[in-house]
């Protein structure tokens, strides 16, 4: 039976909203989404998983419906909130999958809690912050302090979206500006001070998880460059990369975004 259930549990300093969907009894996908959005931004996955897979999405620190305590935020901060929200629901492992920084806290947890990870999808995210990168978090926060969530929607969006989306503005695209504008300015902040530090390049070799690298082909938050980079330092994993598309490819072309993710959360838990 499939269930679909919004709760909040105590992990260290915060109140974690998560939310559980498809059967009880079907292997555990943890799935964490990008910066400025919310578990929302897997809606258009959750129908392709849940006949099978017990999915459970939450929103993490100062996102969402998650507390958002004044900053800045550290990665390590991410990944001992995603640890403690499995211990909290009395989890073991789980097949993760993170989107641009829920890919950056997976990849903390793989090298760093490699016992609580099944399988690891990265998808369209980057293992190292480079000067380009902090220099438009340096701007970006100047921008939202002054304008606030609108302003920085506005200058972000084709970055995201192609333009032919962007320009349409359909249903898709304006639901994620919704809860976009809606994320707290300090957990805005505070979670890209923690993402401007990203230095996991130099430890991809640790991860040992099977690995999924699940790039877009015209992304200019995180380029196919960086996908490639991953896939080459973690041993044995798969790389596909979506022609044409950008960051959020997963709202986008939810239908060339999910058989890859489905084929491969099949393969790696055939045996759960």
């Amino acid at each position: 039976m499939s269930v679909s259930v919004g709760s909040k549990v105590r992990v260290g300093d915060i109140d974690i909203f998560h939310r559980w969907d498809g059967p009880e009894d079907g292997p555990v996908v943890m799935m964490a989404h990008a910066m400025g959005t919310s578990h929302r931004l897997w809606d258009w996955q959750v129908p392709a998983l849940t006949d099978r897979f017990r999915v459970l999405r939450y929103d993490w620190r100062g996102h969402g419906d998650t507390d958002a305590p004044v900053g800045p935020y550290t990665l390590d901060q991410f990944v001992a909130d995603a640890v403690g929200l499995m211990d909290a629901l009395g989890l073991e492992k789980v097949h993760w999958v993170g989107i641009s920084t829920g890919g950056m806290i997976g990849q903390g947890l793989a090298i760093e809690h490699p016992d609580r990870i099944a399988s690891l999808s990265l998808c369209n995210t980057t293992s190292q912050a480079n000067q380009a990168y902090k220099d438009f978090v340096t701007e970006r926060h100047a921008i939202l302090r002054e304008h606030g969530m609108t302003r920085i929607w506005d200058m972000t969006d084709r970055r995201w979206f192609t333009d032919a989306f962007a320009a349409a503005a359909g249903a898709d695209y304006r639901t994620v500006r919704e809860f976009f504008i809606r994320t707290p300015v300090e957990g805005y902040i505070g979670a890209t001070s923690a993402t401007a530090k990203l230095a996991y390049r130099d430890r991809l070799h640790l991860i040992t998880a099977p690995t999924l690298v699940l790039g877009a082909g015209d992304d200019p938050a995180t380029p196919p460059a960086h996908s490639h980079e991953i896939h080459d330092r973690i041993a044995g994993s798969k790389l596909v990369l979506i022609p044409g598309q950008r960051h959020f490819s997963n709202v986008e072309v939810p239908d060339q975004f999910n058989p890859p993710l489905r084929a491969f959360l099949e393969a790696v838990s055939a045996s759960d």
